[in-house]
């Protein structure tokens, strides 16, 4: 019993160290990360936030010509990645940080973008913004001749590699040499 009328005589003797959160609330400090919100306009739908986040808060599923991207703040860590990873800056982090809900719904964003098909086989195989905002960056830097170029960005990864096999395999056939 000494020692709990020894630590009853420090509490009485120090008074209250702590404040009465969260009728009182506490000043935010500078650089706080919470929560990420997304600018679902300027979002292209790319997912390159989705492969950085490493507690999968943020998750994306192509269902035939929508891909649907959620993040869950139930699991986010409030890390940053996916704004460092976000190429058009459409994730900043804020400073909320209270997001306690009695509802799992309250806790979950979810967007659609359309897909685009490939030009060659029909498959989709990346959002519609995602390209236009690719060909933009592309328009930008490219001149006339590289038309080919462009039109290998309407083509899904599988059969740009396929068709690239083919160039090179012709050009072998036909003796190109490159210095």
């Amino acid at each position: 019993m000494k020692g709990f009328l020894g630590l009853l005589r420090v509490a009485i003797s120090r008074g209250r160290v702590t404040f009465r959160y969260p009728k009182k609330k506490t000043t935010i400090p500078e650089g706080l990360r919470g929560k990420p919100e997304i600018d679902f306009e300027a979002c292209i739908g790319c997912g390159g936030c989705v492969s950085a986040c490493p507690s999968d808060a943020l998750t994306f599923k192509d269902n035939s010509d929508v891909r649907v991207i959620s993040l869950f703040y139930g699991r986010c860590i409030f890390c940053g990645r996916c704004e460092e990873s976000c190429p058009v800056g459409a994730i900043t982090l804020t400073n909320v940080f209270e997001l306690a809900s009695l509802d799992r719904e309250h806790l979950e964003v979810v967007a659609e973008y359309k897909l685009a098909r490939c030009r060659s086989c029909g498959r989709y195989y990346a959002t519609e913004k995602c390209l236009e905002d690719v060909l933009s960056a592309y328009n930008e830097a490219l001149t006339d001749y590289d038309e080919d170029l462009r039109e290998t960005i309407l083509v899904c990864t599988e059969c740009r590699r396929k068709e690239w096999s083919e160039r090179l395999a012709q050009t072998r056939k036909e003796g190109v040499k490159y210095e």
